[in-house]
């Protein structure tokens, strides 16, 4: 028998109580509290949220992001003579370095950026020591063009919209490099004019620059002692004693706003999925989803997934071709862009998202004379030189066998190759024979073989223009006048190549390389006048012009030639001046290819890392095979190796971007010299290895090829920096006008 009084017992199943009568209870149960009861759970309510948001921003923003070092202390900051001279207040360096081109981080003032907080305590988040933390460049002292020591590349505008000054980032914010390097237990930092920066201006992860402005502004706005301190410093004592702080508190919000509503938008839509880092930024997305996206339509937001580094700019005013993708020819319209990108205004819809009447379409904040100021100081900008008395004696004797490794491997794609006089007044008619233009041939991703969706995404992406208000036939017209242009020079180069070749045939061998160089130049304009530049492909190629389905090369030469055609005819340019401000007269006339430049090389050892995406640490791996390169490394730091040529990537403590090349856009692949090579047949691409451009080195070929690009020169002969006087084309188009001071032309 079984012990009943030993079994388990069994719990009663609760009666399930009604919907209805639940209700009833927790009705009695409110109504029963009393109003000491309400004001107790309200007070423990607003403080739990209090303490959980003050938790969540501490963690957010106070707390030290482990991509974030500590500064890199200098003794002493050398500064190369690029062309520039070697003094840190030398007028071409001050002009680039704080000049205004037209931008605006959504109309930030300038006075709320030098006096805003840190998010907790009193520190003042322009501090140069704690912008140095984030990457930038901040000089050791103040100088008249930089009054408040912030970074290079921030600058002060007067806006006449706003009736303030604000915050204006130039291109020198991301075009100004510094690698640092220790002797003797001092670390000296060596300034390198138009290199590549190593800052995280756009990215967006917590404790970069963005989001720690952000939660400096957002602490500001709702901390009362906090915003009291701020608007006494922006608006002085009388104003704030006769309430201007009101005003300044609604301004404030509306930037702050705007600043969240871009910070959600990037995150929500997840545009940007592969992480930019330190010293990167994906620039053609930015400016395409800046300019489609956020001032046209929203529907043209694309992915941005091929994050770049940014390229150094000695040279480029010779170049035919500049950007990484070989798309623009124009410097005008190259800085126009980049001026957009970063925040210049042009509007082309109302606040009702219609377009604006067309007395007022095209009008920008970009300036145009200051773009222009600061383009023809570049040209005066020169490749840095190696300093032997800081980073080390080259070794002549193995430079010379680096030099032949060069001449054999890397000079037929990396040039620079100079155009014949023909081809350099039809690309740039107004350059003369001592302003060389060099032709930069885009290299097939297939060839290359590096990661290939910038290319990809530049070629691919198709945005829709038709809600910007674009007159279709006025855009027409616009680009039928560059192609026809474009045509006549082109017959004109036929004729004077043809006529050429037979003088040079005469002198026989005389001729030598030259007979060669012209025929193959003229073969080259054959293909590219009979290819698209006949009357019947010109208007083939408007016809099939739709303002809905555009790439976005397409479309921001289309936006770029009717911005700048309306500030020409306003101003009612000359032609003289209008060829002088778009760059010795070059046309804008885009080119959308799958593939990369290969740029000319000299300086190039101030530059890493290296490869398009930055993929690469250092130059002995990029002369490796790819098997052989790193699969992550840290970036952060610019500590300089000196021997493999690259920013040391250990010894960080933790702390710095982990470059992982498996993502997204940031494979390390591609530029290999490995064994099997065979050269590339674009007819038959599948016979080759893809991403082999030459044959494997063995590591002493490696060293030797370093240690020549050290001291390699660009110029003819190999003369470094010869000297010679500017050209015409270095000095500004209007010496005799003031630097422009309206803020919207």
């Amino acid at each position: 028998m079984t012990d009943t009084n030993n079994e388990p017992a069994i719990p009663a199943t609760p009666a399930r109580i009604p919907l209805g009568e639940r209700v009833r209870r927790a009705i009695g149960t409110v109504m029963s509290l009393t109003l000491g009861d309400l004001v107790r759970w309200t007070l423990r309510a607003v403080l739990a949220v209090i303490v959980l948001g003050a938790a969540i921003a501490f963690a957010l923003i106070h707390y030290p992001d482990t991509q974030i070092p500590a500064p890199e202390p200098l003794a002493e900051t050398r500064y190369l003579d690029q062309g520039w001279g070697a003094a840190r207040d030398s007028p071409q360096r001050e002009l680039y370095y704080y000049t205004p081109q037209g931008t605006s981080v959504k109309n930030l003032r300038y006075s709320w950026f030098v006096n805003l907080e840190r998010p907790w305590g009193t520190h003042r988040f322009a501090d140069p020591e704690y912008l140095r933390g984030l990457g930038f460049i901040v000089d050791p002292v103040a100088t008249r063009a930089n009054p408040d020591q912030l970074p290079v590349g921030f600058a002060r505008r007067y806006d006449e919209g706003l009736g303030e000054d604000v915050l204006d980032i130039t291109c020198s914010a991301c075009h100004t490099g510094q690698i640092n390097i220790t002797r003797g237990g001092r670390t000296i930092g060596i300034r390198i004019d138009g290199g590549a920066a190593m800052h995280a201006f756009t990215a967006i992860r917590i404790g970069h620059f963005a989001p720690v402005l952000l939660g400096s502004m957002a602490s500001t706005y709702v901390n009362p002692f906090k915003f009291d301190r701020f608007a006494r410093k922006v608006l002085g004592e009388k104003a704030f004693e006769r309430g201007g702080a009101g005003t300044l508190r609604r301004e404030f919000r509306r930037v702050l706003q705007a600043l969240i509503a871009q910070a959600n938008t990037e995150r929500s839509r997840g545009l940007y999925p592969t992480e930019e880092g330190f010293g990167r930024t994906d620039a053609l997305a930015r400016i395409a989803n800046k300019v489609f996206a956020e001032q046209i339509d929203p529907a043209n937001y694309r992915i941005g997934n091929a994050p770049v580094s940014y390229p150094y700019l000695w040279n480029i005013w010779k170049f035919d071709w500049v950007q990484y993708t070989a798309s623009v020819s124009q410097p005008m319209a190259r800085n126009v862009g980049e001026a957009l990108g970063v925040g210049a205004t042009v509007h082309f819809l109302d606040a009702y998202g219609r377009p604006v009447e067309a007395s007022e379409r095209y009008r920008t904040s970009v300036r145009f004379d200051d773009v222009q100021r600061i383009e023809s100081t570049l040209h005066e900008l020169r490749p840095p030189r190696w300093p032997e008395d800081l980073l080390g004696t080259v070794d002549r004797a193995k430079a010379a066998r680096g030099k032949a490794l060069f001449d054999r491997h890397c000079q037929g794609c990396h040039g620079p190759h100079v155009a014949v006089d023909a081809i350099r007044r039809r690309e740039a008619p107004l350059k003369t024979a001592g302003e060389p233009l060099w032709q930069i041939a885009a290299k097939n991703i297939r060839d290359i073989g590096t990661d290939p969706r910038s290319a990809l995404n530049f070629s691919t992406n198709e945005l829709d223009l038709s809600r910007a208000g674009l007159d279709p036939q006025a855009v027409r017209a616009l680009l039928r006048k560059q192609l026809v242009e474009y045509q006549r020079r082109s017959a004109a180069a036929l004729v004077e190549l043809k006529t050429e070749i037979e003088r040079l045939k005469r002198q026989g061998d005389a001729a030598g390389d030259l007979l060669k160089q012209t025929q193959a130049a003229l073969a080259d304009a054959q293909k590219s006048y009979y290819g698209y530049l006949t009357d019947e492909r010109i208007q083939q190629s408007l016809d099939r012009l739709d303002l809905r389905r555009v790439t976005s090369g397409v479309g921001l030469n289309i936006l770029g030639l009717m911005i700048r055609e309306r500030y020409y005819t306003e101003r009612a340019f000359s032609p003289e001046l209008r060829d002088c401000f778009e760059g010795f007269g070059m046309l804008d006339i885009p080119q959308v290819l799958q593939g990369y430049k290969p740029r000319p090389l000299e300086g190039v050892w101030a530059t890493p890392p290296f490869l398009h995406n930055g993929s690469v640490p250092n130059l002995y791996e990029l002369l490796s095979p790819a098997y052989e390169r790193s699969r992550t490394f840290v970036v952060a730091r610019r500590e300089f190796d000196p021997v493999k040529i690259g920013f040391v990537t250990g010894g960080l403590d933790g702390t710095g971007f982990v470059f992982d090349t498996r993502l997204p856009g940031n494979a390390n692949t591609g530029h290999e010299f490995r064994a099997g090579y065979v050269p590339f047949d674009e007819q038959h691409p599948e016979r080759t290895q893809f991403g082999v451009i030459g044959p494997e080195l063995t590591p002493d070929e490696r060293w030797e090829i370093i240690e020549y690009l050290k001291i390699h020169s660009d110029e003819p002969g190999g003369t470094a920096h010869p000297g010679t006087p500017p050209p015409r084309g270095f000095t500004s188009c209007r010496p005799d006008a003031p630097p422009a001071t309206g803020a919207t032309q």
